[in-house]
């Protein structure tokens, strides 16, 4: 072979060489930069992995059952002692909701922390807390005074679907159940309010005592008649539109129980019957009950009938979360109150609720042909609730005899016992439920904002409709134009590549 054609041969393995080469290096570059790419996800899919599910994770349900509430946030921000939260449950039969819950609890609070307790490989681990069987996905509260169960079926709320009969889930009570846990442990003492009995009283709904309990009051029975005075360790009273009247000794009882600083609830109705010793607790703090039922002549004011009333909510220390149009209070068969001309100047009387000023009273309702003002009606302006304070001296136990302490008499009267009816509440989506929670709250924990009873969230979904017409053009888009679309960007970017 010649000197040149072994020149040739060289050349050609030399292109050879520097083309493997080439493609070696260009391989290797690619590889080496596959691995940093997927090194850098594992990074960053590290790094998201530690970043609290608020940030990262958005909830769309209607009910908003995976966030806290901004009272609950406020409960676990002002937390000062740590507290332990036991999940009892086995691996794999975890409760996604709950899990959720507990997640938002923890990421608020470095006091709140979580730990899971399966009842198969520790059976006997919740004895430590309770004598009771703990079901599995309850939550145990744990404490430095004390501890609480929370039971998985409290958590879920039912109700029965007349169309089958069979019960099922409509609200989620999960973080009502363990916020009111959490303030429960927390607790130095259960404030005790009482309901007074024996006059065939309106009873409280379940609902409203299940939320009552849930601010952690303890809620006992009281016979004045037989007590003769209202216990020591009363936090409040509840009086709800007895049916039949006081005798003179119960209500010198209540009288002397507020003008040592007690509280109370105080509702009245209209029964056609003489109240007068009832009324007199009112007439002793200033206010005036109206025989009949206040008539709304303003048709925005009311509901159907003009005696179901949506009066004007007032600004006051029970309604600071309700004013502007956003909750509304729906009350029927109201008596009306009117301050007394000779109330005593010591009293401070703020409006709750009002009707419109053009509302008159009915004095004879059961009688009425028609809800045009007569000649005997009574006219206004009128208030339908109120909250009455007053600063007196007392006896100062803990000092000399001598020393006087100052405490302070709070009463908020409503003038229709329908606060408490649970239809009604229903058309005011929560709204009287909503005040007399708020009303329990000033009385009994003035001084304790961290006392709070979270409402339950409901677990319906809403769906998006869509009309007809929008739907044919969304389906024309989706089906044709966008696989075109995309058909065409394609083949635009193979042709660019070739020419290449």
């Amino acid at each position: 072979m010649s000197m040149e054609q072994n020149e040739i041969e060289k050349g050609k393995k030399n292109r050879v060489s520097f083309k493997m080469n080439r493609a070696f290096r260009k391989d290797s570059y690619s590889a080496a930069l596959s691995v940093v790419v997927i090194a850098i996800v594992v990074v960053l899919n590290l790094i998201v992995g530690q970043i609290p599910s608020k940030y990262t994770e958005i909830d769309i349900s209607t009910g908003k059952l995976y966030t806290i509430g901004a009272e609950t946030k406020k409960v676990l921000k002002n937390l000062k002692e740590d507290i332990t939260i036991y999940y009892v449950v086995q691996s794999g039969n975890e409760d996604t909701t709950i899990e959720k819950l507990l997640n938002q609890y923890e990421e608020n609070s470095s006091k709140i922390k979580v730990k899971k307790i399966d009842p198969v490989t520790s059976p006997n681990y919740t004895s430590k807390f309770t004598d009771e069987n703990v079901s599995e996905n309850s939550l145990i509260v744990s404490g430095e005074k004390r501890n609480k169960v929370v039971d998985y079926s409290s958590m879920y709320e039912t109700e029965l679907d007349y169309s089958t009969y069979q019960s099922k889930v409509s609200g989620f009570d999960g973080e009502g159940q363990l916020t009111s846990a959490i303030d429960y442990v927390l607790s130095d003492e259960l404030p005790v309010v009482y309901y007074v009995t024996g006059h065939n009283e309106v009873t409280l709904p379940d609902a409203l005592t299940n939320r009552i309990e849930k601010a952690n009051l303890e809620i006992k029975e009281l016979n004045l008649l037989t007590a003769l005075e209202v216990p020591d360790d009363a936090a409040g009273l509840l009086l709800n539109s007895p049916e039949t009247d006081y005798s003179k000794e119960e209500a010198d009882a209540v009288i002397a129980y507020l003008k040592t600083g007690g509280k109370a609830i105080l509702l009245t109705d209209y029964t056609g019957k003489d109240h007068t010793n009832y009324d007199s607790i009112l007439s002793e703090y200033g206010m005036e009950v109206t025989d009949g039922i206040v008539i709304e002549t303003d048709s925005s004011m009311y509901v159907q009938r003009p005696y179901y009333i949506v009066p004007e909510i007032g600004s006051s220390e029970v309604t600071t979360d309700m004013t502007g149009g956003s909750v509304n209070v729906l009350l029927s068969g109201c008596q009306g109150f009117k301050v007394a001309e000779d109330v005593r100047d010591t009293l401070d009387i703020s409006t709750v609720l009002s009707p419109s000023e053009e509302a008159f009273v009915k004095t004879d309702p059961q009688n009425m042909t028609s809800y045009d003002k007569e000649e005997e009606d009574a006219d206004g302006p009128f208030l339908v609730a109120a909250t009455i304070t007053e600063n007196v001296s007392t006896e100062d136990d803990s000092a000399d005899s001598d020393t006087e302490a100052t405490k302070t008499t709070q009463i908020v009267c409503v003038a229709s016992s329908a606060i408490l009816d649970s239809s009604m509440n229903s058309m005011a989506s929560d709204g009287n439920y909503t005040l007399y929670m708020n009303a329990m709250k000033w009385l009994v924990h003035a001084d304790d904002s961290n006392r709070i009873s979270v409402a339950s969230k409901p677990v319906s979904v809403d769906y998006l409709t869509v009309p007809s017409g929008d739907a044919a053009v969304i389906g024309l888009f989706v089906c044709i134009l966008l696989p075109f679309l995309c058909l065409a960007g394609g083949i635009a970017f193979c042709h660019n590549r070739k020419k290449r």
